[in-house]
């Protein structure tokens, strides 16, 4: 019990939560592992703190006899057979029957825990691989939205621009140089330039997936139940109907065991019967996982589709940034009316509308998967006001290094402004008495 307490504690330590993930990867590799280390404890107290079974022996037995029977029966699997049903003389129709995992399952427990985490350990390792600074953009997100002085804040958000700069910059290579090796040609391919992570994340989110629907049919052979492709979904039908274990045979109290005593150069073979007290905690402890991996199997799965449509579809990322755009273009216009009555938009938003092909241009060439991906972490984690000036710079940032195509739309919207502007003049000149009565 010591051994499963302290190894279940280093295990949960060691994946601590960080900001590179949503509450569905926590639900995965913290809490359900948490969850199972739980039960794993409750199981272990009863199993080696308590008595896990008791057989029914001779009454005129000695106490060591009882106690090697006892231990015996545990160690060696016990079988079930109702008990109106006569017990069968052949020895493998026994064996067919026989329960065997009532031991090991704190063992089970603690293997089910290492497989949630696996995700997370290859997401963490990948992660790191890939040179992004995920993790520490996220940091220093958080704690500049914790600022209140506005310049400070200010210096923050510029530092984290310049930052997530760089880290835009490490993704897209200008390709000047030719790789050598063919796994440096594959991570710096157009194909996976700026989107590696994306791609990383959404195949961890897939095996999150994967591995919350493999536990069913682990468990299933685990527990050695083939008259059933899903155990655990005919166990809660059963609870559920009321059925009691002496119909269902499912996690039985009341076993038999058969052991063979040498005695005087003779081999004598008994049967005893044994309640397995265990089996009462058991069926509890199943019965919630099978419901809670039931949950996050469905939650895990409509995870995955999220992150795999925001990710991926060109429109979805466009539209993400283009509603931090419109708040930040909001932001600024209202600031600007406190002081000025006829307060225009700055130009920095304004060439939007004349050219959204620049938007386009901005989210595919610019940011790509990875920024997007970032930019819906640092959202997740310290909020949408801190994304509103991320994005803000950014697209200050994209302006300055594509400035000959910004000056020229630029210069095309202020014409095709001055000939709009210089046509309902003359529509107000030429018919004054008609626009009297529009006004």
């Amino acid at each position: 019990m010591f051994f499963h307490a302290t190894l279940a504690r280093s295990f949960i330590n060691a994946l601590s939560v960080r900001g590179d993930d949503d509450a569905v990867d926590r639900l995965n590799y913290y809490y359900t592992p948490l969850i199972l280390a739980v039960c794993c404890l409750v199981i272990s107290a009863k199993q080696y703190g308590g008595t896990p079974i008791e057989c029914w022996v001779n009454p005129h037995s000695r106490e060591s006899m009882e106690e090697y029977i006892e231990s015996y029966c545990w160690i060696q699997n016990t079988y079930w057979i109702p008990m109106y049903e006569n017990v069968p003389d052949d020895h493998t129709a026994r064996e067919e029957k026989q329960i065997g995992y009532y031991q090991w399952v704190p063992f089970i427990l603690i293997a089910e825990a290492l497989m949630f985490s696996l995700p997370c350990i290859f997401w963490r390792l990948s992660s790191f691989q890939s040179g992004l600074n995920i993790q520490t953009l996220i940091n220093a997100a958080c704690d500049g939205q914790a600022l209140l002085d506005h310049a400070d804040r200010q210096k923050a958000v510029e530092a984290i621009t310049c930052n997530f700069v760089d880290n835009l910059d490490l993704q897209s290579p200008n390709g000047r140089i030719r790789a050598r090796g063919w796994i440096a040609r594959i991570k710096f391919s157009r194909f996976l330039s700026g989107q590696c992570i994306s791609i990383v994340y959404c195949f961890t989110k897939l095996l999150y997936a994967i591995n919350v629907v493999a536990q069913f049919f682990i468990l299933n052979a685990c527990l050695k139940s083939s008259e059933f492709l899903f155990f655990g979904f005919q166990v809660l039908t059963d609870i559920w109907a009321g059925r009691p274990w002496t119909e269902t045979g499912h996690f039985p109290r009341v076993t038999l065991c058969d052991f063979e005593v040498r005695y005087l150069a003779n081999l004598n073979r008994y049967t005893v019967q044994c309640a397995l007290l265990i089996n009462i905690i058991n069926e509890k402890v199943f019965a919630f996982l099978w419901c809670w991996y039931m949950i996050l199997a469905i939650i895990t799965t409509c995870s995955f589709f999220y992150w795999l449509a925001n990710s991926f579809i060109h429109s979805e990322k466009v539209d993400y940034v283009m509603k931090f755009i419109q708040i930040a273009e909001s932001s600024e216009f209202k600031k600007l009316q406190k002081f000025e009555k006829d307060a225009t938009v700055e130009r920095l938003y304004t060439v939007i509308a004349f050219a959204p092909h620049l938007l386009d241009s901005f989210v595919s060439d610019f940011l790509k998967s990875d920024g997007v991906l970032m930019l819906r972490m640092i959202s997740n984690h310290a909020g949408d006001m801190i994304v509103v000036q991320l994005i803000r710079n950014l697209w200050q940032e994209y302006r300055e290094r594509n400035w000959r195509e910004f000056e020229e739309h630029e210069e095309m919207k202020d014409v095709e402004m001055r000939r709009i502007q210089g046509t309902r003049e003359r529509i107000i000149i030429a018919n004054p008495a008609q626009t009297k009565s529009y006004l």
